[in-house]
């Protein structure tokens, strides 16, 4: 299935599946927060190690399922315009080498003119 995300969101997991951590951070505001597994993760650098650390270290990857706006009143086809502010839910399996494997996930993105400003993983 191919789903059509904004570049930043389309970045994130593409940029995960290939092990880039440098061009995945990029993806994100420089005062981006992330919540994971009861823990917050603020800012750029802080992003960059969490995800060499959590997708790195599990040799993780990501086959998006589904993805939708969350945002009121934003229309499917006005998600890859640039926004101020876009919330977008997406579902992923997630396969590699850690208990459980595979699962699926959900990732609620907060987007500002189209940079991951929050993401929070379910």
């Amino acid at each position: 299935m191919t789903i059509q995300l904004p570049p930043s969101i389309h970045g994130f997991f593409d940029h995960c599946n290939h092990r880039d951590w440098a061009s995945v951070t990029r993806c994100f505001t420089t005062d981006a927060q992330i919540h994971d597994e009861k823990q917050n993760i603020d800012g750029r650098d802080a992003i960059g190690k969490w995800i060499s650390r959590a997708v790195g270290n599990t040799d993780a990857i990501h086959d998006l399922i589904d993805a939708t706006s969350v945002s009121s009143d934003v229309p499917t086809s006005t998600l890859l315009a640039p926004q101020t502010t876009v919330k977008i839910s997406v579902s992923a399996r997630v396969s590699g080498n850690f208990k459980g494997s595979p699962v699926t996930l959900g990732y609620l993105f907060t987007l500002q003119n189209d940079k991951i400003s929050g993401l929070e993983i379910e």
